[in-house]
């Protein structure tokens, strides 16, 4: 058969050989003031270039969905850490891991078939990004250990400049580029708490926990600990070092909701395998054999993170049910010991803030070796001690600040659009907004241009943070094909627009139990304060709406030729492909019988 289909194919190029196109060079321009097509063939990729800030997470899958999206692009990736990774580069503390199964932890398109554990420590997830920015080839345009100064946009030559310094040599140089893409993530600038005297006065060692290192792991043995913190780098560090240290005092301003995982049907972690499973080698051959199985293994994982919300709903039935549920299983794990499930349990509702999956936390708190302090608040510091409100002194050796990170959406770099505005200063809580002003969590008005991977509220309610990483590449990716196809210079949303989107965040959560009295970083303060992390909606509903852009809330500008005609990118008529097109670039729109989708046909940008 296949033989008989060669021959009738070299019979029809007898026949018909391919047909040449060629140019009409040799008339030279009108001169007449009537405006006529430049004597080129269409070009849906002329030349761009991009620069990336951030090799965490959004940024290594930024770097690799936008350039195969966007044909002809050149780009720039810029990490000021020395190595890729993001919040799992950054963070090295005794028991960091993620609480998010490893196998939907990753991106969609680079599944990786042999995680150690169910819920991988941080070195793991570190090396599974490390490895994809080899195999994709993003490698040769990352610059570890460069740190992005400034970003300007210039009305002039219609590109950002951008002043990165290089950590290791110390210079400082700038670069130009059509696109600036923000990847710089959210958890990445330490905060340290608001205690008087704590960086001056205390003389013994005093580190946050993303700024922990190898040494300091040794040094704890047998030490008198003080840990200020009760989020999950708190509890994973106190369950981690609970049998190296002396004594700890465990300081703790407010109360989470522990939980066994984030949903019944996830396996919940142990004291003795904190990672809950341990892969054998025969599961893991398992799912690199069979494809079709391991893939079926991802989506019953993954269902666990879509769903119904109405438990996100303040004072609803379901939202209850969540309560007694978690109420339930803290009453189990303190062993119906009510002094410590008063102590322990929180007032606000489940969901107001994120709930923290920790196994061994809660019974290392209630041993003698630990001194669980609730109930007083330091307000004094010596060379060798922490003094709380009741006036009692506790001498300690090494002071562990386990606070979080301060706002992980406001520019951490003077980051300047257009008239000067400077988002840095513009989205500051002390500015004129207060909060990120987004658009789609993706753009912000009057900043041509200008892209944030994962921005304030671009977090759909359902599929983990690398889906979401891809989703808002894809969209981004779009976003510049406009630009760079279309005789446009540059693109940005309306400021009406970004008013009614943020219209909609605040009318969705106004109802929500993450307006319940509670504080944390999935919003800018306590009680009804601006929610900074969520997507008005689920996870499915952000990639439904976002699937393809509103071009009619864009502001676009446009070249010079593109102002005289807005057509003036169908240049003479011809394409490229035509031109110099095999014959598989040119017949692109046949498939092979039984693969065709009929709801996507003819829809793929590069069909």
């Amino acid at each position: 058969m296949a033989r008989a289909v060669e021959r009738l194919q070299r019979i029809q190029n007898e026949l018909s050989p391919p047909v040449v196109i060629e140019e009409n060079v040799s008339n030279p321009e009108p001169t007449e003031k009537i405006w006529r097509p430049r004597q080129r063939p269409f070009d849906a990729a002329r030349p761009v270039k991009a620069i990336i800030v951030g090799a965490g997470i959004a940024g290594v899958a930024a770097s690799v969905l936008i350039p195969r999206k966007v044909s002809n692009l050149t780009y720039s990736v810029y990490e000021k850490q020395d190595s890729v990774g993001g919040t799992w580069a950054q963070n090295r503390y005794p028991g960091v891991r993620c609480d998010i199964p490893s196998h939907t932890y990753q991106l969609t398109f680079a599944p990786n078939h042999r995680w150690s554990e169910y819920y991988s420590p941080g070195s793991e997830i570190r090396g599974y990004y490390e490895k994809v920015v080899k195999d994709f080839g993003v490698d040769k345009h990352l610059h570890l250990r460069h740190e992005v100064l400034s970003a300007i946009w210039s009305e002039e030559t219609h590109q950002w400049t951008v002043k990165i310094k290089n950590l290791t040599t110390g210079e400082v140089f700038t670069e130009t580029a059509d696109f600036f893409i923000s990847a710089a993530g959210r958890l990445n600038v330490p905060k340290y708490p608001n205690i008087p005297g704590l960086e001056k006065d205390y003389k013994g060692v005093l580190v946050h926990t993303a700024e922990w290192t190898d040494e300091l792991t040794k040094l704890v043995e047998g030490k008198r600990i003080a840990i200020i913190g009760n989020g999950a780098s708190g509890q994973q560090l106190l369950v981690n070092i609970f049998h190296k240290a002396g004594h700890i005092d465990h300081y703790v301003r407010s109360r989470q909701w522990v939980v066994p995982s984030f949903s019944p049907n996830l396996l919940s972690a142990r004291q003795d395998v904190l990672g809950a499973h341990v892969f054998t080698e025969e599961e893991k051959d398992a799912f690199e054999k069979d494809p079709k199985a391991y893939l079926e293994y991802r989506r019953a994982l993954e269902r666990n993170f879509h769903g119904r919300y109405e438990g996100s709903i303040s004072g609803s039935e379901d939202n209850d049910k969540i309560r007694k549920a978690y109420s339930e299983a803290l009453w189990e794990r303190v062993g119906g010991d009510k002094e410590w499930f008063d102590r322990l349990v929180p007032s606000f509702a489940p969901g107001c803030k994120r709930p923290t999956p920790s196994a061994g936390y809660i019974e290392y708190i209630r041993s003698p070796k630990v001194d669980y302090v609730d109930n007083a608040r330091i307000t004094k510091v010596t060379a060798d001690s922490l003094i709380t409100e009741d006036g009692k002194e506790r001498k300690v050796d090494i002071v562990i600040v386990a606070t979080g990170f301060k706002n992980g959406f406001l520019p951490l770099f003077p980051t300047i659009g257009k008239n000067g505005l400077d988002l840095s200063k513009y989205w500051a809580e002390d500015g004129p907004i207060g909060y990120p002003k987004t658009y789609f969590g993706v753009m912000a008005p009057n900043v041509p241009n200008y892209f944030g991977v994962i921005q304030a509220n671009s977090n759909g309610q359902g599929g983990t943070y690398p889906l979401q990483a891809e989703i808002s590449s894809t969209y981004i990716a779009k976003v510049i094909r406009k630009v760079q196809k279309e005789a446009y210079r540059s693109i940005a949303p309306s400021q009406e627009a970004t008013d009614d989107f943020n219209e909609i965040i605040t009318a969705y959560f106004d109802d929500k139990v993450i307006g319940d009295d509670c504080d944390g970083w999935w919003k800018s303060g306590f009680g009804k304060a601006r929610p900074l992390v969520m997507w008005p909606g689920t996870g499915h509903h952000r990639f439904d709406i976002v699937r393809e852009p509103r071009w009619e809330d864009f502001v676009f500008e446009r070249t010079e030729e593109g102002k005289r005609n807005r057509f003036e990118y169908f240049g003479n008529g011809f394409t490229e492909r035509e031109k110099n097109g095999d014959v598989l670039s040119l017949t692109k729109y046949l498939k092979e019988a039984g693969t065709v989708d009929l709801a996507t046909l003819h829809e793929s940008w590069n069909d």
